[in-house]
């Protein structure tokens, strides 16, 4: 459910006082309950092994999709916002992003296509169709998420809101449907994946362009490829850190154990619930500290990020608890008790959901701080020692939920560390002003 984390920040963040976090908030809560019901609705009917290559999939979209994709929707949504507030257009920045986005996708279906059978026999059970799906569900993916930033930074949150409810809600009536009729094919799933959101870009998207892009004064092309690369590099390798856990099952398990990666899946999707509670702290909370960097607030900084680190903490800790104690339990309930994996697996993935919420705190600090480029050092550790870690001796699963916890507890160290010491040097340098000034 990372991705539910991710998408709310960059809306609610471009236009805080304008009433634009509600229907956000509408459409994302719509949007993620309907992603619980899709998936509950997939893996009850098609069992846990048919389910797994359908949730290698899902597991690939959110690792890579977002990955790629949301930093076009903040690019996007963080300029046209910008250029919106100064009275200019954005096009010269839509057609530069857009421009190195083809680029991406371009790639990304060449890569695909070209791995297509390594692709298909070591992840997705042999189902070369699937590759294609995944490859026209990433192509949907990357136009939706374009199509959001342009809608965030122009305010049209009521459209953001409805995209997102539009294309949760045509997920779970499909779902439902071919469960009713019992399809027992993880393709027609994948269909699905592919349909609903480029149906709810077509339904929700103003007709009129000119209501997002209008003309407006050029753009150093340069400066915006250097800042998408280093926003894709830090999204792509925290969003394959979060979601690996279905990926390293698949690779570890043997020919017998088919089963395995959807039953990681379903315990991953109800052990990071409190990720998907984050969005809402992260999207009220976090936008202000670019703004108090820009004045020089270090105090202001510093209380905020507090407060958002505590109730992030406590919600983490709840989650944690209620996996330990009940886990199990609401697996089976949602999935069908032929996708336990243990208790003890469901506690590990809590407490990697939990940790990973800390670093993703002390990322998006790092960024408002300008601090880039160890948001990549920080992430790219986190995936390193969680590669490493997959070398432990155990069950696949076991293996799987520890490498997340040592990855993402890798990961927040060093951000941490780093935080920590962005912020004292920013403190001195204020300082410094003042003592001047």
């Amino acid at each position: 459910m990372t991705d539910a984390v991710d998408e709310l920040a960059p809306a609610a963040a471009a236009d805080r006082g304008r009433g634009g976090f509600v229907p956000v908030a509408l459409g994302l809560g719509v949007f993620g309950l309907a992603t619980f019901g899709f998936l509950g609705l997939a893996g009850k009917t098609l069992g846990p092994a048919l389910f797994g290559p359908l949730s290698v999939l899902w597991t690939l979209l959110n690792a890579v999709g977002i990955g790629l994709f949301l930093p076009f929707e903040q690019e996007l949504g963080r300029t046209t916002a910008a250029r919106r507030a100064l009275g200019q257009g954005n096009r010269p920045v839509v057609a530069a992003v857009l421009r190195f986005g083809v680029v991406i996708v371009a790639t990304v279906v060449v890569v695909s296509l070209v791995a297509t059978p390594l692709l298909a026999s070591e992840l997705l059970g042999g189902r070369r169709t699937l590759v294609l799906l995944l490859v026209l569900a990433l192509v949907g993916m990357g136009l939706s998420y374009a199509v959001r930033g342009l809608l965030a930074g122009n305010g049209r949150f009521g459209h953001y809101g409805a995209q997102l409810a539009v294309d949760g809600i045509l997920r779970v009536a499909a779902a439902a449907v071919l469960a009713s009729l019992g399809v027992r094919d993880a393709v027609a799933y994948g269909v699905v994946l592919v349909v609903a959101p480029l149906v709810a870009v077509l339904v929700t998207t103003p007709r009129h362009r000119a209501e997002l892009v209008s003309p407006g004064p050029p753009v150093v092309r340069g400066d915006v490829v250097r800042a998408m690369v280093v926003l894709l590099v830090a999204s792509v390798t925290s969003q394959l850190l979060a979601n690996a856990g279905p990926l390293v099952v698949q690779v570890l398990a043997t020919p017998g154990e088919e089963a395995l990666a959807g039953q990681f899946l379903a315990a991953l999707v109800i052990a990071r619930v409190p990720v998907f509670l984050f969005a809402a702290v992260q999207a009220v909370l976090l936008p202000g500290l670019a703004s108090l960097v820009g004045s020089g607030a270090v105090s202001g900084f510093v209380r905020r990020l507090g407060l958002v680190t505590g109730l992030t903490a406590a919600i983490a800790g709840v989650g944690v608890l209620v996996m330990w104690i009940w886990g199990d339990a609401l697996v089976g309930l949602l999935f069908g008790d032929e996708f336990g994996v243990g208790q003890e697996v469901i506690l590990l993935i809590a407490v990697s959901g939990a940790l990973f919420m800390l670093a993703q705190l002390c990322a998006q600090a790092l960024l408002a701080l300008g601090a880039e480029r160890w948001v990549v050092v920080g992430w790219s550790a986190g995936l390193l020692a969680l590669v490493v870690a997959c070398f432990a001796q155990g069950s696949v699963t076991w293996v799987a939920a520890t490498a997340l916890v040592v990855g993402s507890g890798a990961a927040l160290l060093v951000l941490a560390v780093a935080l920590v010491a962005r912020t004292a040097r920013w403190r001195r340098t204020v300082a410094g002003e003042v003592r001047h000034g």
